[in-house]
């Protein structure tokens, strides 16, 4: 089925889909191929303010999902209500066209379970061979959706191993097994919970650090308010800030003063700051966005 769904804003699919928040994305002939709720999705392209999709499988997302699920209605730069200093980081203006994806919850945690000490080539590379193992096959298409927690759960650790997840693949097995019997009602608390409460649980599931469970809060949840920390995020607001030996419980509180939408912001930071040098502190961008 083919969708023409019109966009609010900037959007940059490239930088979408390679800035390390997903990782079933991927380029062939020119098209960009990725597998949403069960289906895959093709790009087609964007113009005239609008995005063409065409989805395959036996059941397919309908227009509004797929709008949710791109933010086709939010305009990205709504973020800086609080943070418009972020606007004179060289680099940064450009990256608006950065949309953060809604993903399926226990997708995104599979995903950056699987994330520990590898690069966003060898996640992506670990994530489809999972669902190409464990997955199901998706009619007219040569991918294959990721498996739930249950199809993980029945999986051998060997098998996972195999799939390139490495010493990572007890704890991915660990957590798909205590998540394999009511996954809805787990998440839905979560959704529900204060942020702590939220991060503290998910940290409780085997392989899950801060990092992982403030990744999963944002991507998987739709929790704008997480900020996750990473090396390059722990590099980008440290130069922020101004205070280069700064704990990561201080960085998160820092982050605050960005607003609700300092999620989004931390993608768009993240990404820059991986392919680009070190960021003027934010009293020196208040300086050149007043000068």
């Amino acid at each position: 089925m083919r969708h023409r769904l019109p966009v609010s804003g900037p959007l940059d699919l490239e930088v979408t889909f390679t800035c390390g928040q997903a990782f079933r994305w991927r380029r062939e002939n020119g098209v960009w191929s990725g597998i949403v709720d069960g289906a895959e999705v093709r790009v087609l392209g964007l113009e005239d303010g609008a995005l063409t999709l065409e989805t395959v499988g036996d059941v397919l997302p309908e227009a509004g999902y797929l709008r949710r699920y791109f933010r086709l209605d939010e305009n990205p730069e709504e973020h800086l209500e609080e943070a418009r200093e972020l606007l004179a980081i060289p680099g940064f203006v450009p990256l608006l066209g950065l949309r953060l994806l809604r993903q399926d919850p226990w997708e995104t945690l599979a995903s950056f379970i699987c994330s520990a000490a590898a690069n966003i080539g060898k996640i992506s590379a670990n994530v489809e061979a999972v669902s190409s193992g464990h997955g199901a096959s998706i009619s007219r298409s040569n991918r294959r959706a990721f498996p739930g927690p249950l199809a993980v759960a029945r999986a051998r650790e060997s098998d996972l191993r195999r799939a390139g997840v490495g010493f990572r693949a007890p704890y991915l097995l660990g957590t798909a097994r205590y998540l394999a019997e009511d996954p809805d009602s787990f998440w839905n608390r979560l959704r529900a919970a204060p942020l702590d409460e939220a991060r503290e649980e998910l940290t409780s599931l085997p392989g899950v650090g801060p990092k992982i469970a403030d990744c999963v809060l944002l991507f998987g949840l739709d929790r704008l308010e997480a900020y996750p920390v990473d090396r390059w995020i722990r590099r980008a607001t440290r130069e922020l800030m101004a205070r280069p030996k700064a704990r990561d419980d201080e960085l998160a509180r820092w982050a605050v003063r960005l607003g609700p939408g300092r999620g989004y912001l931390q993608q768009v930071l993240f990404h820059l700051r991986r392919t680009s040098g070190p960021f003027p502190s934010m009293a020196a961008l208040r300086r050149r966005s007043s000068g």
